[in-house]
């Protein structure tokens, strides 16, 4: 073989292993994305729109979370990677509005007429759960009115109730009383509060709040 043909053939298997691997690296990034869109839907739909959810068979835990800000849904995340348990969102059938202004008083308003706002979606088996880790923002001293009304409209006797709260300056107010009251025959652990500008840090404050508590174990 001449010089010339021996670089012409080491060009070629060149350019036949650039392309190969470049067709795997394609391949591979195809299927981490086609995987990450999969575990968004995932939990989207276990999130926000599942009725029936399946009860994690080894610590039957569920992640129970209303949120306006987003805050409420972080903590509510973070408990869910922490525990390994399901997750579910209190939805308004009415949403909130967007304005910080108007929510508050439409709030405010539920508070006084002791308003208890509908919610979209519900939990057929809830009974399948021990545990319910609860997410909630503390609105006007305590847990909202729609919070109050998922209370009241399920049975939770027998189960343990660990409550985190969201705030800014008033920590959980009296909302761990008012849980007891409308949870009578329910445990009711150790709150923990996070305040609203410390949430996105908070994943290990969460752990070491559910190690304190007890409620993976």
């Amino acid at each position: 073989m001449t010089k010339t043909s021996k670089i012409i053939t080491l060009l070629l298997a060149s350019f036949v292993l650039f392309s190969c691997g470049n067709k795997a690296n394609a391949q591979n990034n195809t299927s981490r994305t086609e995987e990450a869109n999969i575990m968004t839907a995932d939990y989207k739909e276990n999130s926000a729109n599942a009725i029936n959810i399946a009860a994690n068979d080894n610590n039957k835990i569920l992640v129970v979370y209303f949120t306006w800000s987003g805050n409420s849904r972080t903590l509510a995340g973070y408990a869910r990677e922490i525990t390994g348990g399901d997750i579910f969102e209190i939805v308004p059938a009415q949403p909130y509005p967007s304005q910080y202004q108007a929510t508050a008083e439409r709030g405010r308003k539920e508070v006084n007429d002791n308003y208890l706002p509908a919610i979209r979606n519900q939990i057929n088996n809830l009974s399948s759960y021990d545990t319910i880790i609860l997410c909630y923002p503390n609105w006007f001293g305590t847990i909202p009115q729609i919070v109050k009304g998922f209370l009241q409209d399920n049975d939770f006797s027998g189960k343990t109730i660990a409550p985190i709260c969201t705030h800014e300056g008033s920590r959980m107010g009296r909302s761990l009383t008012d849980i007891r009251a409308l949870c009578p025959n329910s445990t009711i652990t150790e709150g923990l509060d996070v305040r609203g500008g410390s949430v996105g840090g908070a994943r290990n404050t969460v752990r070491d709040w559910i190690n304190k508590i007890g409620i993976n174990k």
